[in-house]
Formats: C-alpha cells, structure tokens, sequence
C-alpha cells in the first residue's frame, strides 16, 4: 500500500475531529439498528423480566445493566427495541471516547487516534460490540474507564481522579463478575511499577475504596444469599467442552481449557498486534513508543497479570471452554497499550485507510445479514404475538426455551414476564413438532394443558423471503415458573 503515502499526518487536527467523528459514527449505527429490525435479538431479550431494580437477578450477572436498561425503558416509554439499542450504543460511543482520551492524555494526539485506529481491528469492538453483546461493553468501558482515571490522576487532577477510579471500579465490578480479575491486576502493576505506586497508593487512595466498597457490598451480599445458580450459573458454560480441543483434555486440569484461552485471547487480540507490527517493518528509524515508560509498563503488567490469574483458575478448575467475550475487562487495554507502544510513520496512513474502511464496512455487513439473511432478529414475532392472543387474550406468561422468542413475543403482548402477573403459561418454540425437553423443562411442575398446538408460519421480516414456523401451547398452573433466564 505504497502509494497511500503522502505527506505527514496531522495528528492534531485529527485529534480535533475524533468526538465529533466518534458521535457520528454512534448515531448512524443506531439509526441503522432500529431500522434494520423492531424486534430484539437474544442478549437484548433477555433483560424482559428482568428490569425491576435488585441487587441481585437471575442471569448471573451484577445489577447494573439491567438498571441501565430499565432507566433507559423508563426514558423511552418502554420502548424494548429503542431502549436497548441506546444503552448498548451510548455505551459504545463512551468506550471509544475514553479510549481515545486516555490514551492522547497519556501519549499524545497520535496515541489518541491510533487508539481508535486499534479497536477497529479488535472483532470484539468493530463487530460484535455494534450488533450484540450487553455486559460485555459495559465492563469494557468499565475497564477503560479506570485507565482514563489514571490519566486524569497522571495530569494532577487530585481527588476528582480518584473518586473517578472509585466509579468506574464500581461501576466495573457491578457489570460482571470478572472485572475483579482486571482490577486486581492493575493494583498489583500499580503496586510493582514504583513512579506509578507512588502516585496512585496515597491517603486520597481511601477515596475510591470508600466508594467501591459502598457500591459493591450490597451485590455481594445478595449473590451470597442468592441460589447458586444465580450468581454463577454462567461457570456452566466454561465446563462444556469443546470438540476440537477435547484430545489436549487431561483429568483434573484444564489443559484444554488453557488452549482455548490462548486462542480466545489471539482472536480478540491478535489481528490488532499483527497489523501493527507489519505497520511498522517500513520505518527506519522506527519511531521511540509514545508516553512514559512506566504507563507502557503498567498496562502490559495488568494486561500479563490479568492472563495469568485466568489461565490458573482455568487450569486448577479443570475448564475447557473460555469464549473471547470473557477476556473482555482482561484485554479492555489493549487499543491503548498498541497506540502507546507500536506508533508508526509510513504505516500509519495504511492504518487509518484500513481502519476507516473497517469502520464503515462492519455497519454494512451487519446490515446485509439482517436485511438478506435470516438474522434471529428478523423472526416473525409478530405474527406469533397476533396468534396468541387472537386465540385467547387473556394475559399469560410467556416461556420459550429461546429466550429471544419468548422475549419479543411478551415485548408484543405487553403480557408477563414484560409486565404483570398471570396464572396461565403458553409456551414457545420454534417448529411443527412436538416441544423438545429444553422447552418443557420451562413449564411449572404442575402445568396442564388447556389450550391446542397451534402453529403459525409466516416470512422473516426482510428480504430473504424465508419462511419460519412456530408452535404454542397454553397451560394452567398454580405453581410459579420456573427461572427463564439461562444466563444471558
């Protein structure tokens, strides 16, 4: 890509662009959303139900996004669609802008814009983070939050910085349980980096402890007086196995489990790090990296540190399966750490070219998919919502063994789990057989039923012109229904 080389990049009028560039670029993903479909897809739909404000839910994850999404609801007059794609956007557009001032505050403009180039080329950011995901972008921007308190903290910002670091400690911890992993770490490469210890393990220190303290004591007494399974019932998942990796499998210890972590962190990771590396093989000299030495030096520590305590806890509790979304907080850093070490001269016109193009190409592949494909979103939920209740209006709690189907179908209705009570249950599923035991086992023990199978086929809502088919069944109870929240 020789000849995009040109004269040199002006980083400061980039850096004088980037929030405005990063609020059009949010706003665009937004409209394209509700656009693209008025119905949810799964990690949007499983918050149906499950909004009333608590410490503690049934999806084993902290309160904080489900209060987000009720504050949200409450805004748009419960508006599902509206209401979810704002605070999963909203908080998009803030881990862009955090990772964008932090690291100009720590390294300079071009560290802030090579910051946003990076996260174009993190899948987890530019691709999943702008059509699914919901804890997941909260503890990211949790993450990069607290790096921006250090740089506030860096610039003399003095008890302001620290009662930030309280926040977004807090904020993290009350997003997902595995933020704990990342804070831990950067504390431990506080402690280990001396210039940086000294600036952060002072008497205003006390500060944030208050305020993370207050905020996560009431979540952690909840979990403990909750079921099990409310708090770590998303372990399950870290158990199954996975078929390729199965042969690397040892008894009572996780080497599968390590394997996939390490492929899991390259797939998040990797193709920012290579695209970096190869932006740099044409600058002689190469460029000295941005920032002080110690900064560098902390973030890859939290980031080193943070991988080790995982992989011990995945080797010593003998799982086998890490998904890339569970590297999130672990990772969170890794735009900054990029931007901050691997600046560049002639690679870097490449970069922005590439990212830019990344930036907009996402956008259009997810919307081929919804608008062509058979995206899940795009289920004729509507049809199944008018059949329910054309059968019999009365309200009644709906249960799928999808949580997808179940949630957009009561979002229609405006019946139970969405709001209200009811003493009924139609169950869901998808098909014309008979209802497989991942759906039965969402009925109460005690459910008959009193109401036929009923199916209904109709086109997914896009271009596709495919057809889907749904059945429902309705049963008395007098019991309560079962947890419907699989884990989110």
């Amino acid at each position: 890509m020789a000849s995009l080389d040109g004269p040199a990049i002006d980083w400061s009028k980039l850096a004088r662009y980037a929030p405005r560039a990063i609020v059009l670029y949010i706003l665009a993903i937004f409209i394209l959303r509700l656009f693209l479909s008025r119905f949810m897809e799964i990690d949007e739909a499983q918050f149906v139900g499950e909004v009333a404000f608590a410490w503690n839910y049934g999806n084993s994850h902290p309160p904080m996004y489900n209060w987000l999404v009720r504050l949200a609801l409450e805004l748009t007059a419960w508006n599902w669609v509206f209401a979810v794609a704002l605070v999963r956007l909203s908080l998009l557009g803030l881990y862009h802008w955090l990772t964008f001032d932090a690291a100009r505050r720590l390294g300079g403009d071009r560290a802030g814009i090579l910051a946003l180039v990076a996260s174009a080329l993190l899948p987890q950011i530019v691709w999943m983070s702008i059509q699914t995901t919901a804890h997941t972008i909260l503890v990211l921007t949790a993450s990069i939050g607290l790096v921006h308190s250090f740089a506030l903290l860096r610039e003399g910002k003095g008890v302001k910085a620290y009662v930030l670091f309280g926040i977004w400690a807090a904020i993290g911890a009350l997003a997902k349980y595995n933020f704990v992993i990342f804070l831990g770490s950067f504390l431990i490469a506080a402690a280990l980096t001396p210039s940086v210890r000294r600036q952060i393990f002072r008497p205003q220190f006390l500060v944030s402890v208050i305020i993370f303290v207050a905020a996560f004591t009431p979540v952690v007494v909840a979990a403990l007086n909750a079921p099990l399974a409310a708090t770590a019932g998303r372990m399950y998942k870290l158990s199954a196995a996975i078929g390729y990796l199965e042969s690397f499998d040892l008894p009572h210890v996780g080497i599968d489990g390590l394997a996939s972590l390490l492929i899991s962190a390259f797939l998040w990771a990797g193709p920012a790090l290579i695209f970096f590396r190869v932006g740099r093989v044409r600058d002689h000299p190469r460029p000295a990296p941005d920032g002080d030495s110690d900064v560098r030096m902390l973030l890859l520590r939290t980031i080193l540190i943070g991988l080790g305590a995982f992989a011990v806890l995945v080797f010593v509790a003998d799982y086998h399966s890490v998904a890339e979304r569970y590297m999130a907080p672990i990772l969170a850093p890794t735009a900054i750490v990029l931007a901050l070490c691997l600046p560049q001269v002639l690679g870097a016109r490449n970069l922005l070219v590439i990212a830019g193009c990344l930036y907009v190409l996402a956008p259009l592949a997810v919307a081929a998919i919804a608008l062509f494909g058979t995206a899940r979103f795009n289920f004729p939920f509507d049809a199944v919502a008018q059949a329910i209740r054309a059968q019999n209006p009365t309200p009644a709690n709906i249960v799928s063994n999808r949580q997808d189907d179940a949630g957009n179908v009561a979002a229609l209705l405006r019946w139970p789990p969405e709001r209200g009570e009811a003493s009924d249950v139609v169950l869901v599923w998808q098909g014309s057989d008979a209802p497989g035991d991942g759906a039965l086992t969402r009925l109460p023990a005690d459910a008959e039923p009193v109401g036929p199978v009923t199916r209904v086929t109709a086109r997914v809502r896009n271009f596709s012109g495919a057809l889907r088919t749904f059945s429902f069944q309705r049963y008395s109870s007098r019991l309560q229904t079962p947890d419907q929240n699989s884990g989110g």
